[in-house]
C-alpha cells in the first residue's frame, strides 16, 4: 500500500461573476488528478506556475478539500477539520518556497524550528530536539539565538527544513524550496535534502518548476500542465526520453548545478 495516495482529484476554482446575471464562471485547478508516493521514495512534481502543483500540495497535506476525489496517507482518509487532521500533521512537514516570508521575523531561530513541537504537543525535551534539529541540517548551535535578519538565504531555508523535520515526520513536502535561492545554495539544499531522506528515512516530494534541479534526487518524476499529470515514470527514463512537449521544455530550461 502506498504511503501517499490521491484519486481524480478535481479543484474547482468559482471565479466572481462579471455580470450579475450571468454565470458564474469556473476555474479548473486540478482535472482528475491521481498519483500514489511509496514509502521512502522521491517523488517530484514538475510543472510551469499554474500547473496546478500548489493546488495538489495543499489537497495532499489536507489544508484544503477537493471539488471531488480522494487523498489517503497510510490508508487513512485525507477529511475534516484542521483539528481532526492532527494525525496528519504529526506525520507530515513541509518547506515553503520563501524562506524569508516564511520565517517570523520576530522569533528566535530557535522558537521558530520549535513551533511545530509546540503546535503539535510533541512530548520530550524541546530545546534537545530543536539542538538535533540544527544539526542535522548543519547550523552551529550559536544560531539558535539569531534572528532570521541575521541569516543568509541558504541558512534561512536550512531553518525551515529544520523546523519542517523537528517533529520527525514520516512525509516532507518542499513546495518550491529553491526558487528563491541561488544556483549554488539550491545544490546545498538539494544535497542536504537527499542526505536527509537517507539518514531519516523520510519520504519526499519535490514540488518544481525545475526539473533540472530534482533530477540528482527524484526517484520518479510527475510532469503538470492545465490541471492535469500530462506525463511521469522513472526519473533517468523521462528525462532520457522525455514524450511530452511541456517536458522537453522543462528540461531545456533546466540550469546546469555547478
Amino acid at each position: 500500500m502506498s504511503l501517499l495516495s490521491a484519486r481524480d482529484l478535481v479543484r474547482d476554482h468559482r471565479l466572481p461573476r462579471r455580470n450579475p446575471f450571468g454565470a458564474a464562471e469556473v476555474r479548473h485547478a486540478l482535472r482528475g488528478v491521481s498519483l500514489d508516493v511509496e514509502t521512502g521514495e522521491t517523488v517530484a512534481v514538475i510543472g510551469e506556475s499554474g500547473s496546478g502543483k500548489s493546488t495538489l500540495v495543499r489537497l495532499l497535506l489536507g489544508l484544503d478539500s477537493p471539488t471531488s476525489g480522494e487523498v489517503r496517507f497510510d490508508g487513512r482518509p485525507v477529511t475534516g477539520s484542521d483539528t481532526s487532521l492532527r494525525w496528519l500533521r504529526r506525520a507530515t512537514g513541509i518547506v515553503f518556497q520563501d524562506p524569508y516570508a516564511s520565517l517570523d521575523p520576530r522569533m528566535t531561530v530557535a522558537r521558530i524550528v520549535a513551533e511545530p513541537l509546540r503546535a503539535l504537543a510533541v512530548p520530550g525535551d524541546h530545546d534537545a530536539l530543536v539542538a538535533a534539529a540544527l544539526a542535522d541540517v548543519g547550523l552551529e548551535p550559536a544560531l539558535a539565538l539569531r534572528y532570521p535578519h541575521e541569516l543568509s538565504g541558504g541558512q534561512r531555508q536550512r531553518v525551515a527544513i529544520g523546523r519542517a523535520i523537528v517533529h520527525r515526520p514520516r512525509l516532507l513536502i518542499g513546495d518550491e524550496p529553491m526558487s528563491a535561492l541561488d544556483v549554488t545554495v539550491r545544490a546545498q539544499i538539494l544535497d542536504l535534502l537527499r542526505r536527509l531522506h537517507d539518514e531519516l528515512g523520510l519520504t519526499t516530494v519535490l514540488v518544481s518548476h525545475d526539473l533540472g534541479l530534482v533530477q540528482h534526487v527524484a526517484d520518479r518524476v510527475v510532469v503538470m500542465a492545465d490541471g492535469l499529470i500530462v506525463e511521469e515514470g522513472p526519473t533517468a527514463a523521462v528525462l532520457a526520453a522525455p514524450r511530452h512537449p511541456v517536458t522537453r521544455a522543462l528540461l531545456a530550461a533546466a540550469p546546469r548545478l555547478p
